[in-house]
């Protein structure tokens, strides 16, 4: 195909899923005819096709072998957990669950985990594959409508955790990065997070008391598992959260990248070495531009504008739409066809132009670059020249 020029980068959408057409059906078929709608490569837009079950992981991986321009992600969506249950159908004698259901079993006997195994063979097979779309859901139809006899929504909010954990693991032991939908669970999503980092505090502590104490090396040596313990990049899909969510998600990324400043203790000691050399410390804003970038934030058109109908919802909605650094902005279809996959994007781009009240242009070479960076993650360079 060549290198072309990019003009858009969609993040996130399921055209393989080949369903209900949105955008496109505005055009008549002469205007379809005219603009080449069907083709998103002559359109200049690299896209990410998620799937969302096991059920849909040969259709998008067959769908992105059309292109390079299209990457493909492969994962367990909250709302489908469904496809991967077992055949379990009952917890405790009797009529009544416990009060806590999730103490009388192990719960992971609800779920078929064979999908997992088959998702590393994925990964190991395809090198430029991304996981996604995972996450966490409170609105999820599995969660109302889990038996109450296996312990209802505490349980299935408790599958989604674990299924969740499991893919957000694999995707850091493959060094891929990850779609994540996140709908009024932000405290589960951020508790995640937290006891992965407490996992790797705690086998960081064992392997220097079982080696008689910490050693000079022992920090730097800390920093790596850190950081290979999470993928290399994690995009929030169609972000919902708040601006105070944001701040919180990126506070926890510094936690990751400078657990020497985690506390007030750390800052100071870096300070202070820092001050020995005759330096001093970068501004967390000077240092928000050259570290390492692992969380972005999508937005489309018709997630963050028009399934946003209530007033106090656009408000937060756009709170958080400007609250976002300009480099950790990303752009969504979020669409089911592919003949939707420009005119989606272009509509995302158009909605967050609006609110940060930005220069279309310049916001589109913010979000190309920013799309090609975390597609990158993968290994893929193809793009090197567009984002210089």
């Amino acid at each position: 195909e060549g290198i072309r020029n990019v003009l858009l980068v969609d993040t996130h959408g399921h055209p393989h899923l080949n369903r209900d057409i949105q955008y496109s059906n505005h055009f008549s078929n002469e205007a379809k005819k005219e603009l080449n709608i069907k083709s998103t490569i002559q359109q200049g837009v690299v896209s990410l096709t998620c799937a969302v079950s096991p059920l849909d992981w040969d259709s998008a991986l067959q769908y992105a072998s059309q292109s390079s321009w299209i990457l493909p992600a492969l994962g367990v969506h909250p709302w489908y957990l469904g496809d991967i249950l077992s055949n379990t159908t009952t917890i405790t004698n009797g009529t009544d669950p416990p009060e806590n259901a999730t103490d009388a079993v192990d719960i992971k006997k609800y779920l078929n985990w064979e999908w997992l195994d088959t998702l590393e063979t994925h990964l190991a097979q395809h090198p430029h594959l991304l996981v996604g779309e995972i996450g966490l859901c409170k609105m999820a139809k599995f969660v109302r409508e889990f038996p109450s006899e296996k312990g209802g929504k505490t349980t299935a909010l408790q599958l989604q955790k674990r299924v969740f954990r499991k893919q957000l693991e694999l995707a850091a032991k493959w060094s891929r990065p990850v779609s994540v939908h996140c709908v009024n669970m932000h405290g589960s999503f951020m508790e995640v997070l937290r006891d992965v980092l407490r996992d790797v505090l705690s086998d960081a502590k064992r392997s220097a008391e079982a080696s008689g104490g910490m050693k000079g090396g022992d920090d730097d040596a800390y920093r790596c598992a850190l950081r290979r313990a999470f993928p290399p990049a994690i995009a929030m899909h169609s972000f919902t959260g708040t601006a105070h969510h944001a701040k919180e998600i990126l506070e926890f990324e510094k936690e990751l990248l400078h657990p020497e400043s985690v506390d007030d203790g750390g800052r100071k000691r870096r300070k202070q070495k820092l001050q020995t050399k005759g330096m001093e410390p970068q501004s967390d804003e000077r240092n928000a531009e050259v570290d390492e970038v692992i969380f972005y934030f999508g937005f489309s058109h018709v997630i963050n504008h028009l399934m946003c109908t209530s007033e106090k919802a656009r408000r937060k909605g756009m709170e958080a739409v400007r609250s976002i650094p300009s480099n950790r902005l990303l752009i969504e279809s979020d669409v089911h066809a592919q003949e939707d996959v420009a005119l989606g994007t272009a509509g995302a781009l158009a909605f967050v132009a609006q609110v940060r009240e930005q220069p279309i242009e310049k916001l589109s070479d913010d979000c190309v670059k920013n799309g090609l960076k975390f597609l990158d993650s993968v290994g893929l360079q193809l793009f090197d020249q567009q984002k210089q």
